[in-house]
């Protein structure tokens, strides 16, 4: 089997790995250097004290993919121009979507391909450089079929025990709640600077967290809200040493995906004509945090 991995981040250089394990893999980057690197010395996974090195194909996305198989792993905004620009080079019969948010549901329905998927990442990943990712948190690959048959993606059930995918039925409940996920840890850790367990172990943070989930929430229609909420305090305890995405992102003065998270809720509450002034609060914050970043760049 052919899988090709669109995206050389650390989502990206994850699931290439384990793919790697028992398909013939391709990752597409966005330079050239790393491509060139990834095929000349592999891709390596440090796993706590294990390291491993994976050999697969590399090359930068500039043309037509030519796999059985899809993963599309960029960032929401780099997915967005792929999928308004450069849709006719994702050539293969089925594809799956990683992205946090659901700003991307828009245009799944213009793609000509027979098998669609969306799915969300609980793995913790770090990459390190273009060759080295991290494996930080072991956690799951939830998946599901949003057109096509489930039998296409069925060697997603012969994957690594590490890198487990589980099949869920319902993909709005299941984006909707990564999104409640992203939406309450990465603003708030990105703008504290904090890891993500001290939204809970400091009852000043976790306050200010639950007023932005009741928000939320209300915007979303959001049903089991007390399983959710939760939820979303495990997730912070099991990552409690983890800094997010989005912390890495301003720390390093890269561009957020604040607009596929707080964004799409500011768009749904002004659709409804509902008030977020939490989300529009922190939404301005990050985004000036954005622009700080990339002065003299």
């Amino acid at each position: 089997m052919r899988i090709g991995i669109v995206g050389g981040g650390a989502v990206g250089l994850l699931t290439a790995a384990y793919m790697s394990q028992s398909a013939h893999v391709t990752i597409y980057t966005r330079r050239h250097e790393q491509a060139e690197k990834l095929c000349a010395n592999g891709l390596t996974v440090i796993c706590g004290d294990e390291k491993t090195t994976h050999r697969v194909q590399a090359t930068p996305f500039v043309c037509e993919t030519n796999d059985d198989v899809l993963f599309m792993a960029v960032k929401q905004y780099d997915l967005t121009n792929i999928l308004t620009t450069h849709v006719h080079m994702l050539q293969a019969n089925a594809i799956i979507f990683l992205q946090n948010g659901m700003g991307h549901i828009r245009y799944v329905s213009r793609l000509p391909h027979e098998h669609i998927a969306l799915a969300v990442v609980e793995h913790g990943a770090l990459k390190v450089d273009d060759t080295t990712v991290v494996h930080t948190g072991v956690g799951q690959t939830k998946w599901s079929v949003w057109r096509g048959e489930q039998h296409a993606f069925s060697f997603l059930l012969r994957t690594s025990s590490r890198f487990p995918f589980q099949y869920v039925d319902d993909w709005e409940t299941m984006l909707l709640e990564k999104l409640m996920v992203n939406v309450l840890i990465n603003p708030l850790t990105a703008l504290l600077r904090v890891p993500n367990g001290m939204l809970v172990a400091h009852d000043p943070y976790r306050q200010a967290m639950e007023q932005l989930f009741h928000e939320v929430a209300s915007i979303l229609h959001i049903e089991q809200r007390e399983r959710i909420w939760q939820h979303v305090q495990t997730i912070c305890c099991q990552t409690a040493a983890n800094r997010s995405s989005m912390l890495r992102d301003i720390e390093s003065g890269r561009r957020t995906e604040i607009d596929a998270i707080l964004a799409y809720v500011i768009e749904r509450a002004n659709e409804q004509h509902i008030p977020a002034p939490i989300s529009t609060f922190l939404y301005t914050l990050v985004k000036g945090k954005e622009l700080e970043g990339g002065k003299g760049r």
